[in-house]
């Protein structure tokens, strides 16, 4: 049985509000994502108290997609992240700080499937084993690991929370080599070659969404060999915050827990206890027969919060009676759904432009580090550098004019962005292999960002007609 601080109330049963991770299981390469590993943390405190007693263990998809903050209704992308964690082979204990457990691989669920909305899983024998009341191990909150954006931060603050000492609020890391530090963010070989693309996003990125988002301070340290880094650590203090209230008469949930709908609710008047309630109990508050069926219910008490605002407050004595009841009986509110019309538009619009600029942020970042490895090969190869130059003339005179023939072809390479770029294609044709792991990994980024483009502007036009 967990303890009670690890434990809420909420609709008048136990809910777990952290999860106990062995030390082994948070060392881990992580090469899935960061709506995976949530998942596995969500999955792995479900089924805690009954490791030990049983194989297979069962969580409702609507917890799972709560616990998860997954409002999608894609179940397709949802049943995919699941079975992707079947296929999913682990190394174990990478730093090994559990020094009693053997390093090691492992799948990280044995088998999963999904029936009448209850999701069934079981995880591997001798991972049971690993799992269940482990020597070392690190307590990660629930509630927090869905307030990150970035794989990286999340396996880099679990890391933190396993070295850190809880009677001192404080801790720090051994030194860990970088290879196998890009293991525990999931980084491949040959992706961020040079340390300073490796330090900005997997290192420093990291730690400001830490800093920002949780209760730590965590600073980084290098360690060198001449002028080379080859190692990281990481120390960690947590921030405790003096209370500015009595705490004596609080409710069930601190106020960075609150369901953010129940907030909104309270913000109109209703108690806590009400507005918990209508949250909880979702459109079974509403009556059968009121009952709307293709909208989500977040957007359903916003459209009865909307009708509660445009009322003249001086003729209606009871503000909380007003919305229970408007909530309960499907009120009715057109105007919101034009103003949600158009929100959702313009939201569109916005995403549209985030995802194009995100492409092109991505393209100049991939053109920058072939720039760079081509640099580098120029400098080793000046006289294949000569070759590609004199080729680029020949195929294309019109880049003559650009050339000074004063300088040697490396200095024209050096001094002509134009000319260069078209070397470097050369370049990439000689030595395809420098190349290879850095074009798969953005070709797929930027694959799946055309996807999501393509998807939002054929919404777009959905809309319209």
């Amino acid at each position: 049985m967990l303890p009670l601080s690890m434990r809420r109330l909420r609709g008048g049963r136990l809910e777990k509000t952290e999860v106990i991770k062995a030390s082994g299981a948070i060392q881990i390469e992580n090469n899935i994502t960061l709506l995976q590993r949530r998942a596995w943390n969500l999955l792995l405190a479900n089924a805690y108290d009954e490791l030990p007693t049983q194989e297979k263990h069962q969580i409702r998809v609507t917890e799972l997609t709560r616990g998860l903050a997954y409002s999608s209704r894609n179940d397709a992308h949802l049943k995919k992240l699941l079975k992707d964690l079947v296929a999913t082979v682990l190394e174990w204990n990478l730093v090994g700080k559990d020094h009693t457990q053997v390093w090691g691989a492992t799948a990280l669920l044995a088998e999963i499937e999904i029936e009448n909305g209850v999701c069934t899983y079981a995880f591997g024998p001798t991972l049971r084993t690993r799992l269940y009341n482990p020597r070392v191990y690190a307590r990660i909150s629930l509630s927090l690991q869905s307030k990150f954006d970035s794989k990286h931060a999340l396996a880099l603050w679990e890391l933190c929370l396993d070295y850190l000492d809880e009677s001192k609020n404080y801790g720090e890391t051994p030194f860990i080599p970088l290879e196998k530090y890009r293991q525990l963010m999931g980084i491949p070989h040959g992706m961020y070659p040079q340390f300073k693309l490796l330090s900005y996003w997997v290192v420093k990125e990291p730690l400001r969404e830490i800093n920002t988002v949780t209760d730590f301070d965590v600073t980084a340290e290098y360690k060198r060999q001449g002028r080379k880094v080859i190692a990281v650590k990481f120390r960690m203090r947590r921030i405790l915050l003096l209370p500015s209230q009595s705490t004596e008469q609080r409710g069930l949930f601190l106020d960075k827990d609150m369901p953010e709908i129940a907030k909104e609710l309270m913000n109109t008047g209703l108690s806590e206890h009400d507005a918990l309630d209508v949250w909880h109990q979702g459109f079974n508050y509403v009556r059968a027969d009121k009952r709307p069926k293709d909208m989500e219910y977040d957007t359903y008490i916003r459209e009865k919060i909307h009708l509660l605002k445009k009322q003249d407050t001086s003729k209606i004595r009871n503000q909380a009676g007003f919305l229970l009841k408007a909530i309960k009986e499907n009120w009715i509110n057109p105007e919101f759904a034009t103003q949600r019309k158009t929100s959702k538009t313009i939201r569109k619009e916005a995403e549209l432009q985030r995802l194009q600029q995100e492409k092109t942020e991505l393209e100049t970042e991939f053109n920058g580090l072939v720039h760079k490895t081509c640099h580098h090969i120029a400098i080793e190869t000046p006289d294949l550098v000569a070759q590609s130059v004199q080729a680029v003339l020949d195929e294309q005179p019109f880049y003559r004019q650009l050339y000074d023939y004063s300088h040697t072809p490396v200095e024209n390479y050096h001094q002509r962005p134009a000319l260069a770029a078209l070397v470097d294609a050369k370049l990439r044709e000689y030595f395809p292999q420098s190349f290879a792991v850095v074009e798969e990994h953005y070709h797929k980024k930027l694959t799946a960002l055309d996807q999501e483009i393509a998807t939002l502007l054929s919404s777009n036009t959905s809309d319209r007609l």
